[in-house]
């Protein structure tokens, strides 16, 4: 098992999770209530309904050969990807109508096509994962070597809840119940049980552990007689876990990965039954308040590494990320946080118990708990100041302004060379953003991750030195990081190749009501012939007063957006604008004043 830096590996926490074990403290239990269906609001039985209506009795996706062999001929993810998330989508919803309405004429023939099919398919691994199934010597999928991947351990899940959901049903073709829990066992229980710690995954400080885990957990207890042995290895990768995550509970991939992160880790406990000292751990605790600490505000929120802006949504639900405001709300009961529950309460709005897709016991739990459908909306005012001093990110509020800045390294999971970065709302609507990450291919995380324009420090809004971008790599990070009230500096220096020259590149934020300031003062070994920030913006003209000093010349260019993802999340372009420092010299400095739009 291998130190990721950034993370508290170090640390070595008590282990939390084995030492309740020992105790017999741990009462593992996954269960459906099956009469809370009766109580789930007309309207949101009404968009799943209408979800699953849109599919079926329509042509099930088939992912082909030709599709799996797309990743090793083009890169691509989404042509096997594409069918392979449609198949399961499609029998989440038929499985959730058929529970919410119990018409079998409607939805029991998609429920049993939908599971067998899955049961059919040759593998439930993607082709970016499985590499066993990716190299010059075998170019397909090996049935008798199943490799447990993220989506091999969802499937399974997918498939325990149904067993459990639809028992009845699968009950009247006698052998699919038997040709399911044999899948389940040889593709996702045998590999787990003999080898887990053999996956890189395991104990490791980043969204695969939870995520797997959580999921290999519900299906131990779902189709074991003996889950014992499964939850024994289950506890050990979590207390890895959590001894390795930083101890602030920020997550450095970024805020779409806490929700298979620090969310997945949520669901795992809930169902480990862990006591009551676990859920009063302050670790278990701050893990829950990320999400209020990357908010912008409304559905946005700060988008640095791989996680996105804002969940896109089609046709009124969510496409292919996922949040859950139930879930979240469970989690701050749990931990006896109310500015949580109320948040997660705020993040629904109007919205039904649970959109879809989602995962299977993610979309049951949501619809089947009483507390979440009766909790009334109230107000939430969201706090002025949060700081992670280990992850290093702050969240300061300025009257209608909101800033969100990190600092950071530039070797973080899902990294992008964004050290000294930052987004900037204006009551609650992003101007100066982070583009976040586009559709995955192959160079996503291989040697071409920094040929991707909205990974690399030139399309952040960061300082670039007589050309010199930021450095991928942990030696590559911010220095003399802190913050004093509402006064955030570091240096970013050392986030760029010693070739850049730069004895220190000092950056300081200071929030005010209704004013931040942003000051970049450096120092080179020589004199430079070309000093540049740059602003990525929303729009053009952007919605935000920017008030700059006289040796700066601001030039702005659009860039298309040509990728899906993120043309779902911000249209077809963002804006690119470039502060030229006018004559500069081995030492100077650059204060840009960001105000909100004048009355009209």
């Amino acid at each position: 098992m291998h130190p990721v830096p950034g993370t508290d590996r170090t640390a070595h926490r008590p282990r939390l999770l084995s030492t309740a074990l020992r105790a017999g403290r741990l009462a593992p239990r996954a269960t459906i209530d099956h009469a809370a269906f009766a109580g789930v609001p007309e309207e949101t039985k009404a968009a799943i309904v209408a979800i699953a209506d849109e599919t079926a009795g329509t042509p099930w996706p088939q992912p082909t050969l030709t599709r799996w062999r797309a990743y090793l001929r083009d890169g691509s993810r989404v042509a096997w990807e594409d069918p392979y998330f449609a198949r399961r989508h499609r029998l989440h919803a038929a499985a959730l109508a058929l529970a919410l309405t119990g018409d079998r004429a409607r939805y029991a023939d998609e429920v049993l096509d939908g599971v067998w099919l899955l049961a059919e398919e040759t593998t439930w691994c993607l082709p970016a994962h499985d590499d066993t199934a990716t190299g010059p010597d075998r170019v397909v999928p090996d049935p008798a070597h199943p490799y447990l991947d993220l989506f091999a351990a969802e499937t399974a899940a997918t498939l325990a809840w149904l067993v459990h959901l639809h028992a009845d049903l699968l009950a009247t073709v006698p052998g699919v119940r038997e040709r399911i829990t044999a899948e389940i066992r040889r593709r996702v229980l045998d590999p787990y049980r003999l080898h887990a710690d053999a996956y890189h995954w395991f104990g490791a400080p980043m969204n695969w552990n939870p995520w797997i885990t959580d999921n290999v957990v519900a299906v131990a207890l779902l189709t074991c007689d003996d889950p014992a042995p499964i939850v024994e290895r289950a506890v050990a990768s979590l207390d890895a876990y959590l001894d390795g995550v930083p101890a602030d509970g920020g997550c450095p991939e970024g805020i779409s990965y806490w929700w298979h992160s620090g969310a997945r880790l949520f669901e795992a406990l809930e169902l480990l039954g862990v006591p009551a000292e676990v859920w009063n751990d302050p670790l278990i605790h701050r893990i829950a308040r990320f999400p209020l600490t990357a908010h912008l505000g409304g559905e946005w929120s700060a988008s640095f590494g791989d996680g996105g802006a804002r969940v896109p949504r089609a046709h009124g639900r969510a496409q292919k990320d996922h949040l859950s405001p139930a879930l979240l709300h469970r989690y701050g009961r749990a931990v006896g946080d109310d500015e949580i529950t109320a948040f997660a309460r705020a993040s629904r709005g109007d919205d039904p118990l649970t959109t879809l897709p989602s995962p299977m016991g993610r979309a049951i739990a949501a619809l089947t708990d009483p507390v979440w459908r009766d909790a009334a909306p109230r107000a939430f005012p969201e706090p002025p100041v949060q700081w992670l001093p280990r992850t290093q990110v702050a969240s300061l509020r300025g009257g209608a302004l909101h800033l969100i800045a990190k600092a950071g390294h530039n070797d973080e999971p899902h990294n992008h060379n964004d050290v000294g970065g930052f987004v900037l709302a204006v009551r609650g609507e992003p101007v100066v953003v982070d583009a976040g990450a586009g559709v995955y291919d192959r160079d996503s995380f291989g040697p071409g991750r920094y040929r991707a324009w909205f990974t690399r420090s030139a399309f952040h809004s960061v300082p670039e030195i007589d050309g010199y971008e930021q450095a991928p790599g942990p030696a590559f990070a911010a220095r003399d990081v802190s913050l004093d009230g509402t006064v955030l500096t570091m240096d970013l220096a050392g986030a760029y190749p010693a070739e850049a020259g730069i004895v220190s590149l000092r950056r300081t934020f200071t929030v005010a009501d209704d004013l931040i300031t942003l000051t970049d003062a450096w120092r080179l070994d020589h004199p430079p012939q070309r000093i540049r920030l740059r602003l990525l913006l929303r729009d053009e003209p952007p919605a935000v007063r920017i008030a700059l000093p006289d040796h700066v010349r601001p030039r702005t260019e659009e860039i298309a957006l040509t990728d899906p993802r993120l043309r779902a999340v911000w249209g077809d372009r963002l804006v690119l604008m470039t502060l030229e420092v006018t004559s500069p010299a081995a030492t100077g400095e650059v204060t840009v004043r960001f105000r909100p739009p004048a009355p009209s």
